[in-house]
C-alpha cells in the first residue's frame, strides 16, 4: 500500500514538472521573454501577447452587408421614434400613467437625441481613424488630410449637443443680449453659424473622398438632408408635407446622421483596404508642359536605326566561340585565318554537334 503511495507522489511531481517545463519553453520562445529563468513561472499564454492582440483597423467592417446592417439599425431606430409620436395620444389611453407628451418626449425625442449622440460619436472614432491613415498618404502635398482632424471635434461638440441640446438657449441669450433678431425665435444664432461651418466641412470632406463613390453618395444626400431639415425650421416646407410638420425637424436631421455615420464607414473601409494594397488606381501618365521638347524626342526617335538584316542576327545553326564571328572559314575583318586554325575550329564545331 506504501509503495502504491509512494508511486502515485512521484508520478504527480514528474508530471508537474513536464507541465511547466512545456510552459516554460512555450513562453520563452517568444522574443519578448528570451532570457526567463525555470523558476518564473508565466501567468499568461502565448496569446496574450501584444502581437496577437486585435488591431485598431480590425473595427472597421469590410463588407458591405456589415454597413448595411448598422444602416438597417438606424432606420428602424427613426421609424420607431416616429411611430411612437404620432400614436403618442392611443399609447397614453393603453397605459393609463403616462400622458401623450411625456411619451414623446421620452420614446421619441431622447431616444432620437441618445442615438444621434451615440453616431456622432462612432463618426469621431472613425474620423480619427481616417485621419492617422490618410496624414501618411505620400502624394498629399496640400495637406488636404487636415480636414478629418476638424471633423473630429466638429463631431464630439455635436454629439455634446444632441443631447444637452444648448444651441437653443444660447441663441434665445444672445438674442435678449443684443436686442438683435436675425431670425423668427432667435433661430438666426445658430442655424446660421451650423450652416455655414457645416456646408463648407461637408464639401471639403466630399472633395477629399471623391476616389469612392459609395462616400461621394451618402455625403451628398447628408448634405441635402441637413439642408431640407435647414429649410423645415425656417418654414419653408412645401405644401405636402403640412399634414406631417415633424418629419423634417425630427426624421431628415436623424437621416442625416445615418447618412453621415454611413460615409464615414465606407470611406474608413476604403482607406483601410487602401493601405493594404487591395484597391486599384489607374496610372497617372505625366503630360509634357514643354512643347520644345516633343520634336526633339520625335527626331531621336526617328534616327535610332532599325537593323533587319539577317546578316547581323546570329542564326541558330550558327557556331560561335566567343572570339569573333566566322562567315565560310573566314573571319569577318581583315585578318585571315591560318589553315591549322581553320581545321581547329572545324574539329571544335564537329565535336560540339556530336555531343
Amino acid at each position: 500500500m506504501g509503495q502504491n503511495i509512494g508511486r502515485a507522489g512521484r508520478r504527480r511531481r514528474v508530471m508537474k514538472e513536464e507541465v511547466l517545463s512545456a510552459s516554460f519553453a512555450a513562453y520563452n520562445s517568444s522574443p519578448h521573454n528570451a532570457g526567463m529563468e525555470p523558476g518564473d513561472t508565466p501567468r499568461y499564454g502565448v496569446g496574450a501577447n501584444i502581437e496577437n492582440h486585435p488591431q485598431i483597423t480590425d473595427f472597421v467592417p469590410r463588407r458591405y452587408r456589415v454597413i448595411g446592417l448598422i444602416s438597417i439599425l438606424g432606420i428602424a431606430v427613426g421609424i420607431f421614434s416616429e411611430f411612437v409620436y404620432y400614436f403618442a395620444p392611443q399609447l397614453g389611453e393603453w397605459t393609463q400613467v403616462m400622458v401623450s407628451g411625456e411619451i414623446r418626449e421620452i420614446l421619441s425625442e431622447r431616444f432620437l437625441a441618445w442615438a444621434s449622440a451615440a453616431m456622432f460619436l462612432a463618426v469621431a472614432c472613425y474620423a480619427s481613424l481616417i485621419y492617422s491613415l490618410r496624414r501618411h498618404r505620400v502624394d498629399d502635398s496640400r495637406g488636404q488630410y487636415r480636414v478629418w482632424r476638424i471633423a473630429i471635434w466638429t463631431a464630439v461638440a455635436l454629439s455634446f449637443n444632441a443631447v444637452v441640446q444648448i444651441h437653443e438657449p444660447l441663441a434665445s441669450v444672445l438674442g435678449h443680449r443684443t436686442q438683435w433678431n436675425l431670425l423668427p425665435q432667435h433661430m438666426g444664432w445658430w442655424l446660421v453659424p451650423a450652416s455655414l461651418l457645416g456646408g463648407w466641412l461637408l464639401i471639403k470632406l466630399i472633395v477629399d473622398a471623391r476616389e469612392c463613390r459609395t462616400t461621394l453618395l451618402a455625403y451628398g444626400l447628408t448634405l441635402l438632408c441637413f439642408g431640407g431639415a435647414a429649410a423645415g425650421n425656417l418654414g419653408w416646407a412645401p405644401a405636402q408635407l403640412e399634414n406631417l410638420p415633424g418629419i423634417l425637424s425630427r426624421a431628415l436631421p436623424f437621416a442625416a446622421n445615418l447618412l453621415l455615420l454611413t460615409g464615414t464607414l465606407l470611406y474608413a473601409r476604403y482607406i483601410v483596404l487602401d493601405v493594404q494594397g487591395l484597391i486599384e488606381h489607374r496610372e497617372t501618365t505625366i503630360v509634357q508642359k514643354n512643347p520644345a521638347q516633343k520634336p526633339l524626342q520625335q527626331t531621336a526617335k526617328t534616327e535610332v536605326p532599325t537593323s533587319t538584316n539577317s546578316e547581323e542576327t546570329p542564326s541558330a545553326d550558327k557556331w560561335v566561340d566567343g572570339s569573333e564571328p566566322e562567315a565560310n572559314g573566314e573571319s569577318m575583318g581583315s585578318k585571315r585565318l591560318s589553315k591549322a586554325e581553320r581545321k581547329r575550329l572545324r574539329k571544335q564545331k564537329n565535336q560540339k554537334r556530336a555531343a
